[in-house]
């Protein structure tokens, strides 16, 4: 009776309780070569947002609209727009979650991540279509290029599991001198050699935020 009740809690957490806590993160970037104009500015990041049949489209418009009120001077987006396999529905909520998207009042960018290229992440329609709608939106994205803004040159890298994936491309342009950072949705690229002598900030989603954890026990360590 002990061990089923466990499980009925641990499985209410997960399943109610987890997936709708909205938690905001605070922590120090320092950035080589960074400009004295952005010393002291923040960077939002927001990641795997996976809009479409399988999650609750008003609670990701409600997180957006919390969000918004930090007034961010970047914004970064690091993959992950949609899921699910019905185009009418994922395309109408992410228009819907479009119209709340949180900009950064200096700049706003945006990569791809593997479920951005639809079923078995290989459709490059459904790719361009998310790409189309983000840009509509208002957020830079950035597929294998680079931007440059006030001094700062964001790097974004394309989904690993995509079939757009050009690391090289995207670190050619990679320039020690001046401040960068990194956009890479998984973070498993950071095991290639394809870096190009880049040492800084390397923004990932992918993960959703960590691992499991059992009560009592270690996080199990997981391959990504």
């Amino acid at each position: 009776m002990g061990a089923v009740g466990a499980l009925a809690t641990a499985g209410g957490y997960a399943w109610q309780i987890e997936p709708f806590w909205v938690e905001f993160v605070k922590i120090n970037m320092p950035v080589k070569n960074l400009p004295d104009s952005l010393v002291g500015k923040t960077i939002m990041q927001i990641s795997d947002l996976h809009i479409g049949d399988e999650v609750d489209t008003q609670f990701i418009i409600q997180a957006l609209l919390k969000a918004q009120a930090y007034q961010p001077h970047f914004v970064v987006y690091t993959g992950d727009f949609v899921n699910g396999t019905d185009p009418v529905i994922r395309y109408n909520q992410l228009q819907q979650v479009l119209q709340h998207t949180v900009h950064g009042s200096v700049g706003t960018m945006g990569i791809l991540g593997n479920h951005d290229y639809g079923m078995n992440w290989t459709l490059q329609k459904v790719a361009e279509k998310v790409t189309h709608m983000a840009t509509q939106a208002g957020i830079t994205m950035l597929r294998n290029q680079n931007a440059q803004i006030q001094g700062i040159n964001f790097i974004g890298i394309d989904d690993y599991w995509g079939p757009n994936f050009n690391p090289a491309q995207a670190m050619s342009h990679y320039n020690p001198a001046i401040a960068n950072l990194v956009l890479c949705h998984n973070p498993d690229v950071c095991d290639l050699d394809v870096w190009n002598g880049y040492t800084g900030w390397i923004l990932a989603g992918h993960t959703h935020g960590g691992q499991c954890k059992p009560p009592f026990l270690p996080p199990p360590i997981l391959p990504i």
